[in-house]
């Protein structure tokens, strides 16, 4: 590639990506810090160790993550509803040989991947597009090894106590038309345990209002011996569900491979402020490092265009 700076300049970005000398733009306003929402994945990622495990990055966008887990060791597979061409122009420049397969939804994967195919699976920013939001929790949980980790990130109702879903089409709570569902902390920790998920450690991000959720595949049992899973969930572990999409016993008759992959101790909880967080995720600019194109957003605040 003769000029990368002309290339970048010429494309639309989501995630501010460091090529060395220049970065992309990222979404959010020159001179603010960039790819927030994702800080927490990237410390989870970096608290891991990744060496020949295989991460799959979900809802990928420009690649960012897919990038960064590959740098740390992984072999990464990146995936997503679009085939984005910021992100075959980023691998080109990195010189990185990442599989991409875009044009898919969670739902397809299964076929695609098979059953246990990942240690790591990198859930961020998706779930809340989703029509069937539960999907997010289940097909990662098939396409885990067992003790394998689900990151889980996504806006939630930081108000919220109860195990809440709401539609945003009425409530509200993120002022983007394409957030459909908007869930409390609880519903999330709830439908992660009952598609066979323990909860790690929690982030949350105080601006915007995201949280992010390190989860571990566990075996139901595991789950339903575990004082932190609600009692009522122990039963609906106990029975099994009734639907035919994800049962337990249909993972228990097809055992997979223990996950390649090991977490250094995190904390359980802590809020992650944007503008003192100190990031060292690989291709994460500086923030002083020249950025080139323009954002994906529709408005300086997001996708909030009126038709």
């Amino acid at each position: 590639m003769k000029n990368p700076q002309d290339a970048v300049a010429a494309l639309k970005w989501f995630h501010a990506i460091d090529f060395g000398e220049i970065a992309s733009s990222g979404r959010f306003e020159a001179g603010k810090p960039q790819n927030t929402t994702l800080y927490a994945t990237f410390e989870f990622l970096q608290a891991m160790e990744l060496a020949g495990a295989r991460v799959l990055d979900i809802g990928t966008c420009d690649g960012i993550v897919a990038f960064g887990a590959h740098k740390l060791g992984a072999k990464s597979v990146a995936v997503d509803a679009h085939d984005n061409p910021a992100f075959h122009l980023a691998r080109e420049i990195l010189g990185l040989t990442i599989d991409y397969t875009p044009n898919v939804q969670i739902a397809d994967l299964l076929d695609k991947f098979g059953r246990g195919s990942f240690d790591v699976i990198v859930c961020a920013g998706v779930i809340y597009h989703m029509l069937m939001p539960m999907q997010a929790f289940t097909e990662t949980r098939k396409m885990l090894r067992d003790g394998g980790y689900l990151i889980m990130e996504t806006p939630y109702d930081h108000t919220e106590k109860r195990a809440i879903l709401h539609f945003n089409g009425i409530e509200k709570i993120v002022p983007e038309p394409l957030t459909y569902f908007v869930p409390s902390r609880s519903a999330l920790v709830g439908m992660a345990n009952l598609s066979g998920f323990k909860l790690i450690a929690t982030r949350v991000l105080t601006g915007p209002r995201r949280i992010t959720l390190l989860l571990k595949a566990m075996g139901r049992k595991e789950l339903a011996a575990d004082a932190a899973t609600p009692p009522f969930v122990v039963q609906m572990l106990k029975r099994d569900t009734c639907d035919n999409e994800f049962r337990f016993r249909q993972l228990e008759q097809t055992p997979v491979e223990t996950a390649a992959v090991s977490v250094h101790w995190v904390p359980e909880y802590r809020e992650i402020v944007a503008a003192t967080e100190a990031v060292t995720f690989p291709y994460h600019p500086p923030i002083d490092r020249p950025a080139y194109g323009s954002t994906r957003f529709e408005t300086a605040k997001g996708n909030t265009k009126v038709l």
